[in-house]
């Protein structure tokens, strides 16, 4: 009879056996209550990896607990169990996604530098308009931007920037729009195309800027949609409603397209189904219309000086008043921060009104804020630039008739235009989206372009 000589199983081997039973069910249920699903090694190399990114160091040591500690054992020994009791608590659960701390990125860093060097413009410094000072703006003529061209035609109307490139579109009397790509060194032209019998009055890009809207004042019922990316214009035709085109206007967010025959109505269509989406009715024939910042609000400018108010969540006015001291409307524009609306009239007097005031206040006819009256000819162009610092006056009825405003003392730039050199009938006037760059067209076949010295981006 044959024995069986094989080890009996030990205790060792029995422990070792129910030590994986133990350890399986544990990760069974970390994984069933806190759905874990990475090893536990993986976290704390993760986690190790991020603390050495991160470099982390107390904000301040203070010595007197490091005395009373070295000199208390009592405390020693609490600080070392709260230690080994957070080191187990991290090592169960992990780190929350709250309490993780990120490493800096290339834009905090900016933001940090921006905040600190004095020469360049933060972000909070832009928008509260302080840092520009009055009465002699560093400006510098450079290079036309349509050197490499000039077939836009004799009177360039319109001088678009780019909203993120450092690009233009210059279009004029000729019919041809051109992207012309800009710097203080060498501007170059990018491409051009020719819209036939087109008098190019009117160039807006989309806000992401691979899109651009062009018209034409006049009796048109057609507008360009030209694709940045294929370089393709598309015509694409209106409704019979719209005789005559005296205003065009895309909405700041992109999503209307505000047009105007010159008559007492508006049609607001979507920019991207393009379907007539209401009827605006206004009291008197409109010469001139706006929308706010936020593309919440719609402005009409009346032929006497009458500012209507629309409200296009419910496509209903809000407020009517006077402009005061109108006697022929002209311009409306709204600054790039909502608060300030600036209207301009035949006599050449621009008012400046507290968009805030005007919502308070109900009667019909409000003092404006500031007047400025400058110019004695029919106001034809109006801007604010992008950080609301510099308002553009210009009137296309005298040679070098043009005001640069300070904002927010009001007072006139007395270094532009110079004097010494005639820049013709200017028609049309533009600011790049960081203010870098001032566009003005005249009537001599040139684009000019000028360098605001104080603004170091586009």
């Amino acid at each position: 009879m044959k024995r069986n000589w094989s080890k009996p199983r030990g205790k060792a081997q029995i422990k070792k056996t129910r030590n994986n039973d133990v350890d399986s069910e544990e990760a069974k249920l970390s994984e069933l209550l806190f759905h874990k699903s990475k090893n536990m090694s993986e976290k704390l190399k993760s986690q190790d990896d991020l603390n050495s990114e991160l470099d982390l160091k107390p904000a301040w040591v203070d010595d007197d607990d490091l005395n009373q500690m070295a000199s208390n054992p009592m405390l020693k020994g609490k600080a070392e169990y709260a230690d080994k009791l957070k080191q187990k608590f991290q090592t169960m659960m992990g780190t929350p996604s709250w309490a993780k701390i990120k490493p800096k990125t290339a834009d905090e860093d900016t933001d940090n530098i921006l905040n600190r060097v004095g020469h360049l413009e933060s972000k909070k410094r832009m928008q509260t308009g302080t840092g520009l000072k009055p009465k002699v703006l560093e400006i510098r003529s450079v290079q036309d931007a349509n050197v490499e061209t000039k077939n836009e035609g004799p009177n360039i109307y319109c001088f678009e920037f780019h909203p993120k490139l450092s690009v233009t579109m210059v279009g004029g009397s000729s019919g041809v729009v051109s992207l012309l790509s800009i710097s203080v060194q060498q501007n170059k032209k990018l491409h051009s195309f020719e819209l036939k019998n087109w008098e190019i009055n009117i160039a807006r890009f989309t806000p992401s800027g691979t899109h651009a809207f062009i018209a034409s004042t006049g009796p048109y019922r057609q507008y360009c949609y030209y694709d940045l990316v294929k370089a393709v214009p598309e015509i694409i035709d209106l409704p019979n409603l719209v005789e005559y085109i005296n205003n065009f206007e895309l909405s700041r967010d992109g999503k209307y397209i505000a047009i105007c025959g010159g008559f007492d109505e508006v049609l607001i269509f979507s920019a991207t189904s393009r379907e007539l989406i209401r009827r605006l009715k206004n009291n008197s024939n409109i010469v001139s219309i706006c929308f706010s910042h936020t593309s919440e609000q719609l402005y009409c400018y009346g032929t006497y000086g009458e500012v209507t108010m629309w409200d296009l969540s419910t496509f209903r006015s809000y407020r009517k008043f006077y402009d005061q001291g109108c006697v022929n409307g002209s311009l409306i524009t709204s600054s790039p921060c909502g608060r300030l609306l600036a209207t301009g009239s035949g006599e050449g007097i621009v008012n400046i009104y507290q968009t805030s005031a005007l919502k308070e206040s109900t009667t019909y006819n409000p003092e404006p804020f500031h007047v400025v009256s400058s110019l004695c000819t029919k106001i034809t162009g109006l801007q604010f630039n992008a950080s609301t610092e510099i308002m553009a006056i210009i009137s296309n009825v005298l040679p070098s008739a043009a005001k640069l405003v300070h904002i927010p003392s009001y007072k006139i730039f007395q270094n532009f235009p110079t004097q010494e050199r005639d820049i013709g009938l200017l028609n049309g006037i533009g600011f790049s989206p960081n203010s870098g760059y001032m566009g003005v067209g005249n009537d001599k076949q040139r684009a000019l372009l000028y360098r605001l010295k104080h603004y170091k981006n586009y």
